[in-house]
């Protein structure tokens, strides 16, 4: 709205009688501020948090859709196992982000970024890694499926928790309705997906990949349309750069130590899959969390969004060359790469062959 000129006497300094302007008047000329219109930004808000409600949905939909009832239970005969998988994921790694952001000194509202990235639990691009790099899948997506259910008890814990432990006060709250809200869209449409699994067995896997995909693109490109479109202000700062580049890799090469220990009986493929979980989170759970449960008109808000955003991001560009070089090297024959059991089952057959350093004739075209 442009402010408007008022008759006044020179040099007369008096407040405007528009009730849009809080300006100044002098020589008949208003010099205005307009007031904001938050309306549109508003509309724009909860217009987002409908579609992320949405995208979320169709994520958690396929993720049930991967769930195999069967072998989860497999893996519940060994609590040990299982049960430190989960610690890492839901108690090491929002421990360690919380760690990462007091060490640095960040701002509220980047801290925030990181609290919620932290807490969340696994996500799809774990289940892809830990398939690439001969992981163990069936563990990937259980893992993936119980730490999501989990996590709405652990998640609001760590984001109340984290705060008064920062003593931050009240210079950034967290909307625990909303993020309530945001938790309990999570369940059913896992839980309606777990029987598509059971009844369609063959065609379980590509709803799943077609729902994962369609909702992971469907976040970044509402990420990026908010913040090209919705002039929001965000913050980069060398702290959340440093944090996003130590986070994941601290949190991997934990994940793979931890499984080394001797009572707990991991096979490499299981360790490969337990340090892939470890580092790599649920980005899409983190982003519906910020945006269904922040306002656009937080000023806070692009900052917050941030790291959500490039953690994501990091994921994806880490994950192709790492699975590019572990295909090639496994592709040119080196051992060293692949899990024991594979070259044990070699040696095995090898060992079967041999007698004494003989070539066992049992085994060859003439001696059968």
């Amino acid at each position: 709205m442009n402010p408007t000129t008022i008759a006044t006497p020179p040099c007369v300094l008096e407040e405007s009688s528009n009730a849009s302007l809080s300006g100044i008047v002098c020589s008949n000329v208003t010099i205005g501020i307009p007031v904001v219109d938050n309306s549109e930004l508003v509309a724009a808000s909860e217009a987002t948090r409908i579609a992320t409600s949405v995208l979320i949905a169709l994520i958690m939909f396929g993720f049930g859709c991967s769930v195999e009832p069967k072998k989860a239970l497999a893996y519940c005969k060994k609590p040990k196992q299982f049960i430190t998988a989960l610690a890492l994921q839901l108690l090491g790694m929002p421990l360690l982000g919380f760690g990462l952001s007091q060490a640095f000194r960040m701002t509220p509202p980047e801290a925030a970024g990181v609290y919620i990235q932290a807490s969340c639990p696994g996500g799809t691009y774990s289940n892809l890694a830990a398939y690439w790099v001969d992981g163990d899948l069936n563990l990937s997506v259980l893992m993936t499926t119980m730490s999501t259910i989990l996590s709405m008890g652990t998640l609001p814990l760590w984001l109340f928790l984290f705060p008064l432990m920062a003593n931050t006060g009240d210079t950034l709250k967290v909307p625990f309705d909303q993020l309530g809200y945001a938790l309990l869209g999570i369940i059913p449409p896992l839980l309606v997906g777990i029987p598509v699994n059971y009844k369609f067995p063959k065609r379980a896997p590509l709803i799943t990949k077609i729902c994962t995909t369609s909702g992971f693109v469907g976040f970044a490109l509402m990420a990026i349309i908010l913040l090209a479109t919705q002039k929001v202000k965000y913050v980069v700062s060398w702290r959340q750069i440093v944090v996003l580049l130590l986070f994941p890799s601290i949190g991997g090469i934990v994940g793979y130590l931890a499984t080394r220990l001797p009572w707990l009986d991991y096979n490499v493929a299981q360790r490969r899959t337990v340090a892939i979980e470890t580092a790599m989170q649920n980005t899409a759970l983190g982003l519906s969390i910020v945006l269904i449960s922040f306002s656009l008109t937080l000023p806070e808000f692009g900052t917050i969004l941030v790291f959500p955003v490039f953690y994501g991001g990091l994921q994806l560009i880490s994950m192709f060359p790492i699975v590019a070089i572990y295909r090639f090297l496994r592709w040119k024959g080196y051992k060293c790469v692949l899990p024991n059991e594979d070259t044990e089952e070699e040696d095995t057959e090898l060992q079967e062959r041999t007698e004494n350093g003989v070539s066992n004739l049992a085994f060859t075209e003439d001696g059968a």
